[in-house]
């Protein structure tokens, strides 16, 4: 059988989608972001989040 599929099951390297070149990048940048934002937060206001978190975790779980 060629590349070009005389079934039609087949495909060729250049049948491939791919995502634009700079959408990696933005997708790495993006992710740290948000993992950098939260590493911020942790540390500024750590112990109102936790404090926060425990609060809220009382309200959702009565036992």
């Amino acid at each position: 059988m060629s590349d070009t599929g005389e079934q039609g099951h087949q495909t060729s390297s250049a049948d491939v989608i791919r995502a634009p070149a700079g959408f990696g990048t933005a997708l790495v940048v993006l992710v740290g972001l948000v993992v950098g934002g939260g590493i911020y937060l942790a540390v500024v206001r750590g112990d109102a989040l936790f404090l926060d978190l425990a609060a809220l975790s009382g309200l959702l779980f009565c036992f």
